[in-house]
């Protein structure tokens, strides 16, 4: 079934808009729209037909990021960043929101979780001069997930840890490296 509506904004929301949702041109801020309001008629409409009848905020909020993750980020995992822009709140909500869609749904976003953490392995980059790699993580919950699969395999590996002075830059140690490398079945770059 396709539904169509139309939106009318004034300018100073539309600029807004594609401000917040990151768009430089109009089409970028329509299907960035298109794409919200998939997510947002999946909410309602599952409200509707009794599947998902929440009473507590909270849970319309987790729901609400599931619903977003599945059609607005388009199967991924959003930045910490990124849910702080749409929802509102500060990034420490943001980490509570995510842990907790994260136990909560954690059957139905398997893959999702398993290809957006095989996706992080793979953006971990070595540093030439130095005996380690480096990875940019911009959602807490990679590098605890990232850590807890290290430990499921070898209480013994080095944990990844947060490269002093930087923001978002972690340090992995060759051998935690490796190991995850095997875990998702990575070829390991040398």
């Amino acid at each position: 079934m396709e539904i169509k509506f139309e939106l009318n904004f004034e300018n100073s929301e539309k600029e807004l808009l594609k401000s917040i949702l990151h768009c430089d041109t109009e089409a970028k801020l329509n299907d960035k729209l298109n794409k919200l309001s998939r997510s947002a008629f999946e909410e309602i409409r599952k409200m509707v037909i009794g599947q998902k009848v929440f009473t507590r905020g909270r849970d319309i909020l987790e729901f609400r990021l599931f619903n977003l993750i599945s059609y607005y980020f388009e199967g991924k995992i959003p930045d910490e960043q990124k849910i702080c822009d749409l929802f509102q709140i500060t990034a420490t909500e943001s980490r509570a929101i995510v842990r907790s869609i994260m136990s909560k749904y954690q059957y139905d976003l398997k893959e999702t979780i398993s290809s957006s953490l095989k996706e992080q392995v793979q953006n971990i980059i070595k540093d030439e001069n130095l005996d380690f790699y480096r990875l940019s993580i911009q959602n807490q919950f990679f590098k605890d997930e990232l850590n807890k699969i290290l430990g499921n395999m070898d209480t013994s590996l080095p944990i990844i840890e947060k490269e002093r002075g930087t923001i978002s830059t972690y340090i992995i140690q060759p051998s935690s490296y490796e190991n995850l490398c095997v875990y998702f079945n990575i070829e390991i770059e040398n």
